[in-house]
């Protein structure tokens, strides 16, 4: 790991740092205008954790060459969650996914099965496996004791950002969304705020 000696060299930290920060709430609010927000927990979430079914076993791993598209980064998801053990993908999110420009995924637990933080990170070591390299991770939210309750990180891969996220609430949940950049710019473009996280008007 490189040592920061010098003041020039730490301003330049600074500088990258915030521009990741600005990606992830670029990321975050183009995901969530796209309809990929993994929710509050309310009661539409709550209801659906009954009915969350086991994922499949281990998915065998494709050549991973070319472009990564919308199919392959689906693909990448939904393999990386069935080899992690985490639950299969919500069906309603699999609809949604399928008239967007994005990838997703939403994983809930059960009262016999629940997600824990173990599980989420199974799910990260997948993906980086499959090429997903980290961009940012925003500070873990933990509770009164201690105990981790939202951990979210990036990734990228060849022009696409994935955002990951565990929340420990009730039986837990795992939340994955991918977007090509293209689409993201585009989006982007139409927010109202400017480049450095201000309002643009």
């Amino acid at each position: 790991m490189a040592i920061d000696r010098g003041g020039g060299q730490g301003v330049g930290k600074k500088m990258r740092k915030g521009t990741a920060v600005r990606a992830a709430v670029v990321m975050a609010v183009v995901l969530g205008v796209a309809g990929c927000g993994t929710g509050d927990g309310g009661a539409d979430d709550a209801g659906k954790r009954g009915g969350a079914s086991a994922a499949p076993s281990a998915t065998p791993r494709a050549e991973d060459t070319g472009p990564v598209t919308k199919a392959s980064a689906q693909a990448d998801i939904e393999a990386s969650a069935a080899d992690a053990g985490a639950p299969a993908n919500d069906p309603d999110v699999a609809e949604m996914t399928a008239t967007r420009c994005d990838a997703s995924y939403r994983g809930y637990g059960t009262e016999d099965e629940k997600v824990g933080l173990e599980r989420y990170e199974a799910v990260i070591g997948e993906l980086r496996e499959r090429g997903w390299q980290p961009s940012f991770e925003v500070p873990e939210r933990k509770d009164e004791n201690g105990t981790v309750q939202i951990v979210h990180k990036y990734f990228t891969k060849r022009g696409w950002t994935l955002s990951a996220e565990f929340r420990a609430f009730e039986t837990g949940l795992i939340s994955v969304s991918a977007a090509d950049k293209a689409c993201t710019d585009e989006i982007r473009s139409r927010l109202p705020f400017s480049e450095d996280g201000t309002d643009g008007q």
